[in-house]
């Protein structure tokens, strides 16, 4: 009981609207201090308070901790430099100094050359007075040799969509593309070559660059270009140099399983089949070849005691993981035995993984009591998003702030409240599983009326329903040779195509714990039936 009650008082001593500064300086310096700093800024606070708040951050690279922070404060440096930030047109701005903070690349593209030609006079900055020539020079292979790699690739990559398309896609040779990846920024320009088409010319440059001096990345999508381009057999080539450079199990799978999609050398499926990560290339290969997965566990052994700590106190999760992080590897199994308790259980998990250094995984399911009257499709849809959101613990707290174990938004936690029955108080509230659990359940009740697929939903919950309608509607996920698997690695959000593959990974998995019946393949096989899938393409 005592447990729950400081549960209770630490919700409404730091709800919405309640946080004192005494409260803040009594935390220790960690992300969830800068959650509650957050939080404190969004109050009727003084401009000196606010100071004295901002000033006991941890991370002060957080723009959304900054931006709450510059609503408050009455620095006047900072005002200057968000107000010249503002200004849209550079050549209207006389201050130096105001000039320096205002400048983009994509607003230097609005001036005229003679607007540049004068503005590069006037600004101190080497490298901006270098995109400004550049700029103002007719985009050629030849103007280009002028300039470094680094003015090139901004040049690229920091302009707009409109500019590089309307100026940009122009060929370039080998010699001159292999010497950009002298540039860390070498990176996102490939990317956005490769995922979109209407750089067609640019393309076809990128299938005479070399892949030596680039990582496992670039070499996966010059790759793709290949593919994209009938070249099988260069693509083999660089998915064999992109496995080669790959630093994480999943990136050596992808690879594997890319060049069996080509070359259908089963030898790459058993390849797959020694890897200990599962993933959804892993899970293919072991249902091409009949092989089960038997490396996880879905079940540990739990006390019904109460812990002295709560994975409902986000102070109390970040200490936990620092005791974890300073554990040495031989001790873990050790250590996982201190958090037998029932609650505890999503962190004996945790350790367990990491003591088997991610050669067996966890799949458990200790929230079934808030699932109540789900199907049991649904139920393992909702343990592949939460396991992949938030490993399960209630106090998980992204950098975005997103909360607890479904990782709702601020702001979608928001729009739910002015919806759902008994809406929370705060946002302290989504560290209560039963909270966290209702609300989510709202929001996928709602995004299953417009998704029917788990990797779409999974895309849509990770990157917003409007993003991927967007995205479904550019033509993807047609008939076609490598097809759905194409259209899932040109995903152009990052983060979210990476997602995507984990929930559907986890997924699959958890309908076979649950006793249902499963197949990955099928699951592909169904991305290519619209009407399967989605509303959006239904209707056209």
């Amino acid at each position: 009981m005592i447990k729950y009650l400081f549960i209770f008082s630490f919700l409404f001593s730091l709800g919405y609207g309640n946080i004192k500064l005494k409260d803040i300086s009594s935390k220790p310096p960690c992300h969830a201090k800068d959650f509650m700093i957050w939080q404190y800024l969004k109050q009727d606070i003084t401009p000196l308070e606010a100071e004295e708040a901002y000033r006991q951050v941890d991370n002060n690279k957080s723009h959304k901790l900054f931006n709450a922070y510059v609503k408050k404060t009455d620095n006047k440096q900072i005002k200057y430099k968000l107000k010249c930030k503002k200004i849209a047109h550079l050549n209207t701005i006389k201050n130096e100094k105001c000039l320096e903070f205002a400048f983009t690349p994509y607003r230097a593209t609005k001036l005229t050359k003679i607007q540049r030609s004068e503005l590069s006079k006037r600004i101190k900055s080497k490298s901006k007075i270098e995109l400004l020539n550049i700029l103002n020079e007719k985009h050629s292979l030849k103007a280009y040799k002028k300039y470094t790699p680094s003015t090139i690739l901004t040049l690229f990559n920091s302009t707009g969509y409109k500019y590089r398309k309307k100026y940009l896609n122009i060929p370039l040779n080998k010699e001159f593309l292999n010497s950009l990846t002298r540039s860390w920024k070498i990176s996102k320009f490939i990317q956005f070559i490769v995922h979109d088409n209407s750089f067609d010319k640019l393309q076809l440059s990128l299938l005479k660059m070399d892949g030596e001096n680039l990582n496992s990345k670039n070499n996966f999508y010059l790759a793709l270009n290949h593919l994209r381009h009938k070249n099988k057999k260069q693509a083999v080539e660089f998915f064999e140099l992109s496995r080669l450079k790959a630093k994480h199990k999943i990136d050596v799978d992808k690879n594997d399983f890319w060049i069996f999609q080509i070359t259908k050398d089963k030898k790459y499926l058993k390849k797959l089949l020694k890897s200990n990560d599962i993933n959804i290339y892993t899970l293919f290969a072991k249902e091409q070849m009949d092989e089960k997965v038997e490396n996880y566990f879905s079940n540990l052994v739990t006390e019904s005691k109460d812990s002295n700590l709560s994975l409902s106190d986000p102070f109390h999760w970040d200490k936990i993981r620092k005791k974890i992080k300073t554990t040495k590897k031989e001790e873990l199994f050790e250590l996982a035995q201190f958090y037998k308790e029932k609650e505890m259980l999503p962190v004996q998990a945790y350790i367990i993984q990491k003591a088997y250094k991610h050669n067996k995984h966890g799949y458990i399911m200790p929230y079934d009591k808030y699932l109540k009257g789900l199907s049991l499709d649904n139920k393992a849809l909702f343990y592949a998003l939460m396991r992949q959101e938030s490993l399960m613990i209630p106090a998980a707290l992204s950098k975005s702030y997103a909360l607890g174990l479904m990782q709702m938004m601020p702001f979608v936690t928001d729009d739910l409240s002015k919806r759902i029955e008994k809406p929370i108080k705060n946002y302290n509230d989504m560290f209560i599983p039963k909270n966290n659990i209702r609300y989510s359940r709202a929001h996928i009740k709602w995004m299953r009326k417009s998704l029917y697929h788990p990797l779409f939903i999974a895309y849509a919950y990770n990157g917003g329903m409007g993003f991927f309608k967007r995205y479904l509607l550019k033509n993807k996920f047609k008939k076609g040779e490598f097809e759905p698997f194409l259209s899932m690695e040109m995903m152009t959000n990052n983060e979210s195509r990476e997602y995507g593959k984990k929930v559907l990974a986890n997924y699959v998995m958890y309908k076979k714990i649950l006793g249902e019946e499963i197949s990955i393949i099928h699951l592909f096989d169904t991305l290519m039936k619209p009407k399967k899938t989605d509303r959006f393409r239904e209707q056209g």
